[in-house]
């Protein structure tokens, strides 16, 4: 099904620089007519596998980057932080939980992506090369598949997504996002929101990932961040990603200090950041810390850093059963947080694999149990359904007002203490008190 003609046009419109063929609506639609979607099709995955053109990743200038997070660094947190009694609609979890958000809820976070390319700008190329259990990344697809797996993912080019029929980088991105895994990226905006509700100096995260918190640290309050993380490809772009934004808030210079396995950053804020899984950092040698905040690598979910140097010490690797995961990595973890911290945060749902749904959200909740202060829900898009899956219009209209979470589950040495009493909608009566 492959035409050697088309083959040839999709030469003549590829881009110099990439190799990647670029068309706006009117040859798109022309060559679609010609040679039918599916011809179409196939002989553009064919071309993929043989040309190699580059993947299109999105383009973010340093400018970009430097304009996003210094928007980030103004922004009013007031703005997406609703206590629990002042919600409107719904709150929608993905599973039954013990302590749901309806009864332990303290608070909504609602945030936009509008800053996700302030962290994005450092770390885009590695977190698409991140896989899952049964789901190749993007960039795994793009540079090893053949023919049939690209095709596999191009489909979406003819039907649904590219609503300007044109073929252009945010189609393909758009293509792969459905036909691969694309692993996600926290908004750095949250991190910031949760560092400033806690009025917290001094931060951990025992999973660093993509460098998301470590961007919403220095748009935050808090001067002092450790961090850890084993992958050594992110934890070169941690050091190049800190002085970046450590020369965009203050005038001090930088200076790191590093050895094998750590780098120290001092300038305007303070980084230390170990290449290490939480499991192995030196707990003994780290200071008291005001919130210990992280969204941990889930069990048998993404494949981090799979193939490269130091593959043996992430946790997908290391902990193969649940339990020794939850036993030997999450719960302890979170326990050692705690000694240290006067706040731990977890975002994490239930991990479910192959139909099979693990429990960490409740277990992690009543281990630590008489410190537990509720859960913080972060909104996240909820995926579209089709019109003949709702029995009423009624169903329907619930389904779109509804407000569906990811659960950040809060935990305190002050069991009432109230995360949102700062953010509460000013009335006459608190004004007159």
């Amino acid at each position: 099904m492959i035409d050697t003609e088309l083959y040839k046009k999709l030469h003549e419109f590829a881009d110099p620089d990439t190799k990647l063929p670029l068309m706006d609506s009117i040859h798109f639609r022309h060559l679609t007519e010609r040679y039918t979607k599916e011809v179409f099709r196939y002989t553009l995955a064919e071309y993929i596998v043989k040309e190699k053109p580059r993947f299109p990743l999105k383009i973010i200038s340093h400018e970009t980057m430097r304009k996003s997070f210094l928007g980030l660094c103004n922004f009013d947190i007031q703005k997406i932080c609703t206590p629990k009694d002042e919600l409107t609609n719904d709150v929608v979890e993905k599973y039954d939980y013990k302590y749901p958000f309806s009864q332990y809820g303290q608070g909504l976070i609602d945030a936009p992506s509008t800053y996700n390319d302030a962290s994005n700008y450092f770390h885009q190329a590695l977190r698409l090369s991140c896989g899952s259990y049964g789901f190749r990344s993007p960039f795994d697809v793009w540079v090893n598949g053949t023919a049939k797996d690209v095709w596999r993912c191009f489909g979406p080019i003819w039907r649904g997504i590219n609503t300007k029929s044109v073929l252009d980088d945010s189609v393909y991105v758009s293509a792969f996002r459905l036909g691969t895994y694309i692993a996600t990226q926290f908004k750095p905006v949250v991190a910031k929101a949760m560092y400033d509700l806690t009025k917290s100096s001094v931060v951990l995260d025992t999973s660093c990932g993509w460098g998301d918190r470590l961007c919403g640290f220095y748009a935050s309050d808090a001067d002092f961040y450790i961090g850890c993380d084993p992958n050594p490809n992110t934890f070169e772009r941690y050091k190049f990603q800190a002085i970046e934004y450590d020369k965009l808030v203050g005038e001090r210079e930088p200076i790191i200090k590093e050895s094998k396995n750590m780098f120290n950053l001092e300038g305007n804020k303070c980084v230390i950041i170990y290449r290490c899984g939480a499991e192995d950092l030196p707990w003994g040698d780290l200071p008291p810390v005001d919130l210990a905040f992280t969204s941990p690598p889930y069990f048998s979910t993404e494949r981090y850093n799979e193939g490269g140097e130091h593959q043996e010490d992430q946790s997908w690797h290391k902990f193969t059963q649940y339990e020794m995961w939850r036993d030997l990595f999450f719960l302890p973890v979170a326990e050692k947080s705690f000694v240290l911290s006067k706040y731990v945060f977890v975002n994490i749902m239930d991990p479910q694999i192959k139909g099979v749904r693990y429990y960490s959200s409740d277990e992690l909740v009543e281990r630590l149990q008489q410190n537990f202060v509720g859960q913080i829900g972060m909104r996240i898009m909820r995926r579209p359904k089709s019109d003949t899956l709702f029995q009423t219009e009624e169903d329907k209209r619930k389904h779109a007002t509804d407000t569906f979470i990811e659960n950040v589950w809060c935990f305190a040495k002050d069991p009432k203490v109230d995360l949102f009493k700062d953010v509460q909608t000013s009335t006459l009566e608190t004004f007159f008190a």
